[in-house]
């Protein structure tokens, strides 16, 4: 697993990054400010992001978290103090994988990482499709997948890196599709619930994507998003 470390605090920013090593992950990147940080996951897209909710400027952390969630839908877990009761109910539309309380110990992360991954994945990689691109078949999975977007006779199946077409009508695709996290918001769209960063009744916002939402399918896809 690939982790980024956010820290301002550069003693414990390298503490950190020699407790996710002894345990076998790579850390392919540690930042101390909200520039450098965004830099640094836009450049190496990592698996995972231990980032501390509280740096120079106080809401700094949770503008990072906005932004990974909008941008990049990769798993992050916030490190926090216990005094910072304030600042983590402003976290939480950010909807983070996990917390660390500080101070820490080794297991702490170690175990916040791998509860926020299987959470994150919700617990569904055997779950997939195959689609086909040009004459290859590619094994797409679920938790990768953002949402589908019909167009005629033919699906748009959008994911986090890239964007497939195969030919299926989106009925049949919902009725396909193993798993409860999908909701279906329009007669043209089926989206991916955990990827939702707002809803009102008229559109979603979903990894920087703006989908348009049914008045029918409202209710069902926001009590869905209050969920994940």
């Amino acid at each position: 697993m690939r982790i980024v470390i956010a820290d301002d605090e550069v003693l414990i920013a390298e503490h950190l990054k020699d407790i996710v090593s002894s345990f076998g992950f790579k850390v392919v990147g540690i930042g101390h400010n909200k520039a450098k940080i965004l830099q640094i996951i836009d450049k190496t897209r990592p698996d995972m992001i231990l980032l501390d909710i509280r740096m120079e400027n106080k809401f700094d952390g949770i503008e990072i978290g906005e932004e990974i969630a909008h941008k990049y839908a990769i798993p992050f877990i916030y490190i926090t103090a216990h005094s910072d009761k304030e600042i983590i109910e402003k976290a939480l539309p950010t909807k983070p994988s996990g917390y660390i309380i500080k101070p820490f110990k080794p297991m702490d992360i170690y175990t916040a990482i791998h509860i926020a991954t299987d959470k994150f994945r919700n617990h569904k990689a055997d779950n997939f499709l195959y689609l086909k691109e040009g004459s290859k078949k590619i094994k797409v999975y679920y938790y990768n997948i953002l949402f589908f977007k019909s167009d005629n006779n033919y699906i748009e199946v959008h994911t986090k890196t890239k964007n497939y077409v195969t030919r299926c009508s989106l009925e049949k695709m919902s009725q396909n599709l193993i798993d409860e996290d999908f909701v279906r918001v329009h007669r043209s769209y089926l989206v991916n619930a955990n990827y939702i960063t707002a809803i009102d009744p008229h559109f979603l916002n979903l990894n920087f994507h703006k989908i348009p939402i049914s008045r029918s399918y409202y209710t069902q896809a926001k009590n869905l998003f209050d969920k994940t």
